[in-house]
This record gives structure tokens, C-alpha cells and sequence, in this order.
């Protein structure tokens, strides 16, 4: 409802209620009271009461409803889509290549998208039985500049890909060797030294 017709009846309501309660004090002061008139004016107050009650529901409680909804949803503020929504829904569909090729989008929009770059390889390897694909979209991102972080990251996720996926040991030892050189010092460095020492435990049990 519009702001004009609900403003007409409030007015409208108003002059009822006024009109009901001039008339009351006349009746009151008479001496003798009028039934008719009494139920009358009963009447026209149950009517201006319940038409009252109807404009509240129908004017006053839809406000105050938005207003406790802004107040703890806030739904004027902009609504962040998950950028990487539409792979993750084809990727629980089961269809796995287009999920690849959702987060393949995802990194023409934003090249620095390390988890995109991860996801591929992990859905080529766990799905598609394809190590080569997920080595190889790892390995042209590390032709990329990255932070130490990014860069540690998307190395330890090539070097799963060599050894657990390809069992390429020598490029798996080459990758943490890299690692460990590029990062002296630093936790990477540590957590590369642990895993090449694991990888030689296990070459060194099937061997």
C-alpha cells in the first residue's frame, strides 16, 4: 500500500474516532440514555478498532519487520559471491571436467588464485586419473612470480603430484630440495626437509 491511501485512512480513522467520542459525551450528559444510540456508538468503536487493527498488521508490523531484518541481516550491503561456486557445484554433481573448467575461469578472472590452481590439480589426479594434467597446471603457475607463501604452497602441492600420484621421486626430491634452498630458515623449509625425509623412508622400505 502506498504512502497517500494509508495516510487517507489514519485521517479517515481519526475523524471516526473523533466523531465516536464527541458523540459518547453528548450521550453522557444526557439524562436519559438512548439504547439505540449506545449501540450504535458500541458499534462504531468495535468497527474504527478492528479497521485500526488491520491497518497496523497490514502497515506498521511489515515495517517494523524490515527494520529488525536490517538491523541484524543488513541485506543493503553487498552480497559477496563465492568465486569459486559454480566448480564446487559441478564438482558435487560429479561432473569433473567442468569443474575444472569453472576454476579454470575463475583464474582468467584472478591469476593469483592459488586454492583454483590446487583444485585442478586435485580433481585431475582423485577424478580423472590424470597426474600429467594436474603436474603440469602446477608447474606453468610456478612460472608465475608468487610470495614465499603462495609459492611454498603451490610447490608442496606439485610435489604430491610427482610422488604420490606419478611416483616420480627424483622430481619430487628436486622440488623440496628447491624449497629448502630458496628458503633457508623458514618454516617451508622445515615442513620440505620432513617430507623428503619421508619419501626416503618410504623408497628406502619398498626398495
Amino acid at each position: 500500500m502506498s504512502l497517500l491511501p494509508r495516510i487517507l485512512l489514519f485521517l479517515g480513522l481519526a475523524w471516526l474516532a473523533f466523531v465516536l467520542f464527541h458523540e459518547a459525551r453528548i450521550v453522557n450528559q444526557q439524562p436519559e440514555v438512548d439504547a439505540g444510540k449506545v449501540v450504535l456508538l458500541f458499534g462504531g468503536v468495535v468497527l474504527v478498532g478492528g479497521a485500526a487493527g488491520v491497518l497496523f498488521v497490514l502497515t506498521v508490523m511489515p515495517a517494523i519487520g524490515d527494520a529488525i531484518g536490517n538491523l541484524f541481516f543488513q541485506p543493503n550491503e553487498a552480497i559477496t559471491k563465492n568465486p569459486h561456486g559454480d566448480a564446487q557445484a559441478a564438482l558435487a554433481r560429479g561432473e569433473y571436467a567442468e569443474a575444472i573448467e569453472q576454476y579454470r575461469q575463475v583464474l582468467e578472472r584472478e591469476p593469483n588464485d592459488t586454492l583454483a590452481y590446487s583444485e585442478i590439480a586435485k580433481i585431475s589426479c582423485d577424478h580423472l586419473a590424470d597426474p600429467a594434467t594436474a603436474a603440469a597446471t602446477l608447474e606453468q603457475a610456478l612460472q608465475s612470480e608468487w610470495t614465499p607463501d603462495d609459492a611454498a604452497f603451490l610447490s608442496a602441492r606439485l610435489v604430491d603430484v610427482y610422488w604420490e600420484h606419478q611416483r616420480d621421486a627424483a622430481s619430487a626430491r628436486a622440488m623440496l630440495l628447491q624449497i629448502i634452498g630458496s628458503m633457508p630458515g623458514s618454516r617451508h623449509a622445515a615442513n620440505a626437509q620432513h617430507r623428503l625425509r619421508e619419501i626416503e623412508q618410504q623408497i628406502a622400505l619398498e626398495g
